[in-house]
């Protein structure tokens, strides 16, 4: 990891040392990964301006998300099966969201509970749902 210096230079990383079904799992959109590319053209569209010279010694980046305040704008995102990546991967997400005071978002398809990733963690999570039409949950059973 020493000549890491960006995300893509960790992403080529990612490739080369994990299994390739674990590498797509991470690296994949859904259907067509339409979403996915437009979200990455968008953010290649975006630039930061570094401004020197500036008093950051009294910056706040804390901000209201649905009448909680937390530390950072930020949110971390719903990973499904994140415990196939790593053993109760959904219990340490939610320790280190804690721990840097932002929410995190557990996936319908995690492989902890609801109730080991509340143990885990103090701090309210949310729930990313997905509810499956008859058609589809009738090809599960």
């Amino acid at each position: 990891m020493k000549h890491v210096v960006n995300i893509e230079d960790m992403r080529l990383a990612a490739r080369r040392k994990l299994p390739r079904a674990i590498f797509d799992f991470l690296d994949g959109g859904a259907l067509d990964e339409l979403t996915l590319r437009a979200n990455r053209e968008d953010f290649h569209r975006l630039f930061f301006r570094p401004r020197i010279l500036r008093d950051v010694s009294r910056r706040n980046l804390e901000t209201d998300i649905f009448g909680t305040t937390y530390k950072l704008p930020l949110v971390l995102g719903p990973i499904g099966s994140l415990g196939l990546l790593a053993r109760q991967g959904e219990q340490w997400v939610a320790r280190a969201a804690q721990a840097i005071g932002i929410p995190m978002c557990l996936s319908t398809a995690s492989v902890c509970s609801i109730e080991e990733v509340r143990s885990a963690s103090s701090q309210p999570f949310w729930f990313q749902l997905y509810v499956r039409s008859e058609e589809h949950t009738s090809e599960l059973q």
